[in-house]
């Protein structure tokens, strides 16, 4: 007896040793340190990957024939937001792997170029998260395009397809587009040919607008020996990319790439050109990365609006 409450008092004493022998705050620490680097590894990019991606599984489930079950539409967001958070966490994983120098200039308080993470951890994550990704999404039925974004994203990070505007930019950013939209659909429902159109317009627009991301990243990008259109076009690129940004809503309404299925969605069509219009003032004011991230950050909402069309009228 008298052992058995010393151990007690000594339980009293030192609470927190009860913890630590079962090990709770050691797997307590483990998993905030993982949502701490999942968070510092994804954060610029949820406006990009997550939101739209949930946005457009809504849009798939307001478009079937019949109203789904309560549990099917949970069962759906679910795996949207799942299949979204590996989808974006692998690609940021490997792009920052590959990024590591320009990061130090551009962007410091990303986990690698910080030293929150190690360069041996990212790959592991890397090769984790991906497997997980590729495996859920061939259950889900979404594999061609969780395979599409990975081979994109390998070649992309790892085999020089970052070092020109050409397929950073215009084979990247509207092929991953692709890979959002089509993928977010397909969790849902097939993929019906007036889906197909509207994703390919959709995507092709964004991917040649989205070189105004890499304003942001001219410094790091020219450590980093990449040939952005920044880069290539100099001064003349920011009047060239506003006349473009400005011409995007003249040839979208003229291909029809909004569906008129509710009279309001031509005032959302004024409000989304109004957006293109001033995202194109933006483009030629302002010289720092910051005002120039947040111009990229404007363009990521827009998308966002653009699939906001369909998610509230189907």
């Amino acid at each position: 007896m008298k052992s058995t409450s010393e151990k007690t008092q000594k339980l009293q004493a030192h609470p927190d040793s009860v913890d630590s022998i079962l090990g709770f705050s050691i797997i307590s620490d483990a998993i905030q340190h993982e949502l701490r680097v999942f968070w510092y590894f994804t954060w610029r990019d949820w406006s990009m990957s997550v939101v739209p991606g949930m946005m457009y599984t809504i849009a798939a489930l307001r478009s079937l024939d019949s109203p789904p079950s309560g549990e099917f539409v949970v069962q759906s967001l679910t795996r949207s937001f799942i299949y979204f958070l590996l989808f974006i966490y692998n690609f940021d994983i490997a792009n920052q792997i590959n990024g590591v120098a320009e990061d130090r200039i551009n962007k410091p308080d990303r986990p690698i170029s910080s030293g929150l993470v190690s360069l041996q951890g990212a790959y592991i994550r890397w090769y984790i998260t991906t497997a997980v990704h590729l495996v859920l999404a061939a259950a889900w039925g979404a594999l061609p395009w969780a395979a599409l974004w990975v081979f994109i994203t390998i070649y992309t990070s790892f085999y020089g397809g970052d070092k020109h505007w050409t397929t950073k930019n215009l084979l990247f950013m509207s092929t991953g587009s692709l890979c959002i939209v089509q993928g977010a659909w397909r969790l849902v429902a097939p993929i019906t040919m007036r889906e197909w159109r509207w994703a390919i317009l959709l995507s092709t627009t964004f991917g040649i607008v989205a070189s105004v991301q890499d304003l942001r990243d001219i410094a790091g990008d020219k450590v980093g020996g990449r040939r952005t259109l920044p880069i290539v076009m100099g001064s003349n690129f920011r009047w060239i990319m506003a006349a473009i940004i400005c011409a995007a809503p003249a040839v979208c309404w003229r291909l029809e790439f909004l569906r008129y299925t509710h009279w309001l969605v031509g005032y959302c069509g004024v409000l989304l050109t109004l957006s293109m219009f001033y995202m194109a003032y933006r483009v030629v004011q302002g010289d720092s990365p910051k005002y120039h991230h947040k111009t990229y950050m404007i363009l990521t909402y827009i998308y966002c609006g653009c699939i906001a069309v369909p998610m509230l009228f189907p």
